[in-house]
């Protein structure tokens, strides 16, 4: 980006290239209060940056959107100072303006004193979790009465008793005139010095306050750098909408940089998306990390001066990052309306899509007239919470200290094994520090680890054990000559049963059994390996149960087996005629037939077609005593070599060429190996 701008991008991209700056973290510095308390004075006086860019904030007198300006602190820390517009028809641009800051000047008109907005800004700043700021006492060169300021003062600190700035310095200053500014700057360091630095190794977020088009560049969106960072030629996503696009360049307060990172004011040319999609409240994030959602269920407290009691279902206005977004409110618990004052547990349903992450904080305004009523801090996204369930108790864990904690309540409700990224992109946190909170857990025997990097609950994997343990033994019982019941079959009964307790426990929607079950067969693994259960191909059974215990089936499996001894080369064609021949139930014949050829009585060398080994290996001898003869031998030959029909020559050619003893070459067939040989090399060949 080249030339410098007016309008929109003013004070964000301008013509210097410079590299991102070192030393202390970035710092963000906000205004707040009242209209016409003072505010853009102050900025332009500690940066020489009129803030308000548009022409009918010139006109007006007033600030209406976000204004920016870059700031350095005396010890050089960098800094940058927004500046949010304090009428009350702007209080949504003000809230868009606050998620970024690390620091807020509460600036205070001497002549004034504290008004509707400084009250309502304080509101926001403290729901969305400021905590470290300085009062700012401006116009005192309008006010000629001492005992007025000290007045006023006095004011101030009662408005701000019980609030995160009760304690913070209250500087008197004249803009105009410079009066005070040193000491400002010098508290402004004093309390720098408190905020700790933004996560830089997060993952990548930029809330997007302003885009716009540059002419020969395109695509330019503005915004603080929340957490992460970002180079140029990264690749990132925009969300809502999933639209992916490349940062072909970047600036942090007009100089050129080749990487942001948190904390700063960023403004990111994008390449590879339309700039009629880009507007404010989405999110520049890494692909595949964060996804919008329209289900919040959150920790909400009803402000003491919100307007009315908070009724079930009622439709507000909720700002988060730099979006704003209408929705209803779900009263969970309590369920009865909230007075002001109360705060509960409550499920937000968005009429458009948001980007928000657990532990995210937000800001409630009413519908109509709009005034801003509570706010809290998001415990789950993207779920259904049930009234009926008790949600509170699950909703604690979840915004829980300690990750660990919160994962392992996550993973308890759920009842099923989850993929540690699901639950990185659930909570908008980084891999590395997922799986760092799941080894804590483990170690701590709360959670199991499973291969393919799900994991699950301990009381989880118990109680699945027991539902794996009762459906086979009632499989068991109920068809005691199959060798097992089926993988898919287990699969299908543990999420079945996994679905009944998270409906009896939570009430939850259950997931659904496609994305459960690559979890689920990570369990089976761990439980086979564990010799909990026992797998036969396909099938799985207890380690300490054979099939066919009953006297009456083993009468019944040693029947079928002399007709297939009996048979030779020319065996039943059909379980059924097989089970007719024994004088066995049709019912049992293909559960007695699994008996023999786990017992390796049978062998089954096509659909409904078993031999015993005896004639496979019969069979393969004179096939060899045809080859001395005749050389490679043909379909018809080797018929009359077995002495049966077509109809069991050729599905046991099949067999032999799929287990490499005979090669098919055309309409001819050589012996390449036989039953005491290992697979064929590359070419099939073995010597005989």
């Amino acid at each position: 980006m080249t030339a410098p701008r007016s309008g929109a991008a003013a004070g964000e991209a301008g013509t210097t290239a410079a590299s991102a700056p070192a030393g202390p973290p970035p710092l963000v510095i906000g205004t707040a209060g009242h209209v016409d308390h003072g505010k853009t004075t102050l900025v332009r006086a500690l940066t020489g940056v009129d803030t308000d860019r548009l022409q009918e904030e010139k006109r007006r007198g007033i600030s209406i959107d976000l204004g920016f300006a870059p700031f350095r602190l005396p010890s050089g820390r960098p800094a940058a100072i927004v500046d949010v517009p304090g009428h009350e028809r702007f209080v949504h641009n003000m809230a868009a303006g606050v998620h970024g800051m690390d620091l807020v000047l509460l600036v205070v008109a001497a002549d004034e004193g504290v008004m509707p907005q400084t009250v309502e800004h304080l509101d926001i700043l403290q729901l969305l979790g400021v905590r470290h700021g300085l009062v700012v006492l401006t116009k005192v060169d309008l006010v000629d009465d001492p005992a007025w300021l000290d007045l006023v003062e006095e004011d101030v600190r009662a408005h701000l008793r019980d609030t995160f700035l009760a304690e913070a310095p209250v500087v008197r200053v004249a803009p105009p005139t410079g009066q005070g500014l040193d000491r400002l700057l010098t508290a402004l360091e004093d309390a720098a010095r408190r905020v700790p630095g933004r996560d830089a190794d997060g993952l990548l977020r930029l809330p997007i306050d302003r885009a716009f088009t540059l002419p020969g560049f395109g695509p330019v969106v503005t915004g603080t750098l929340v957490a992460g960072r970002v180079r140029v030629g990264d690749r990132v996503e925009v969300q809502p909408g999933g639209m992916t696009a490349r940062i072909r360049h970047l600036q942090v307060h007009g100089r050129e940089v080749e990487e942001a990172v948190a904390g700063q004011r960023v403004a990111a040319n994008l390449v590879g998306v339309d700039h009629q999609a880009l507007h404010r409240g989405q999110v520049l994030v890494r692909p595949g990390t964060l996804e919008a959602t329209r289900w919040l269920a959150v920790r909400l407290q009803w402000l003491p001066r919100a307007p009315w009691p908070l009724r079930h279902q009622e439709r507000v206005r909720v700002h988060a990052g730099a979006a704003e977004v209408l929705g209803r409110v779900r009263l969970l618990e309590p369920v009865r309306p909230w007075q002001p004052g109360e705060a509960g547990w409550a499920l937000i349903r968005l009429e458009e899509p948001l980007v928000v992450a657990p532990g995210d904080r937000f800001v409630v305004r009413t519908y109509s007239p709009a005034r801003t009523a509570g706010g809290g801090v998001v415990a789950d996204v993207g779920r259904v919470w049930s009234r009926r369930h008790a949600p509170g108790r699950w909703l604690v864990a979840f915004l829980a200290d300690d990750p660990a904690d919160g994962l392992t309540a996550r993973l308890e409700r759920a009842g099923l094994p989850r993929p540690a990224t699901a639950l990185a992109r659930e909570l908008g946190q980084p891999m590395r520090r997922i799986e760092q909170a799941l080894a804590r857990a483990e170690a701590a025997g709360r959670v199991r680890s499973l291969p393919g990097g799900h994991w699950v609950a301990a009381p989880a994997a118990e109680a699945l054990a027991r539902h794996a343990r009762a459906a086979l033994e009632r499989h068991h019982r109920e068809r005691p000559l199959e060798a097992g019941m089926s993988r898919d079959a287990l699969l299908h009964a543990l999420w079945r049963a996994a679905r009944g307790a998270a409906d009896a426990r939570t009430g939850d929607r259950p997931v659904p059994e496609a994305e459960a079950r690559a979890g689920l067969q990570a369990l089976l693994e761990t439980w086979i390996a564990a010799g909990v259960l026992a797998a036969d191909d396909d099938r799985l059974r207890l380690p300490d149960w054979e099939p066919g215990g009953t006297a009456a089936a083993r009468q019944h499996l040693e029947r079928l087996a002399a007709v297939y001894r009996q048979g030779g080369l020319a065996p039943p064609a059909s379980a059924e005629e097989a089970a007719a021949a024994a004088g066995v139930p049709v019912a049992d014949a293909l559960g007695l037939l699994s008996i023999l050829e786990r017992q390796g009585r049978v062998v089954r060398v096509d659909t409904g077609l078993w031999f015993t080994p005896e004639a496979l290996v019969d069979a393969w001898r004179r096939l060899v005593a045809l080859e001395r003869q005749v050389g490679p031998f043909t379909v018809a030959q080797a018929r009359d070599a077995l002495g049966v029909t077509r109809k069991w020559a050729l599905p046991l050619l099949e067999y032999f060429d799929r287990r490499r003893w005979t090669r098919r070459e055309g309409d001819l067939r050589r012996v390449v190996g036989g039953p005491d040989d290992e697979p064929g090399d590359e070419d099939g060949t073995r010597s005989r």
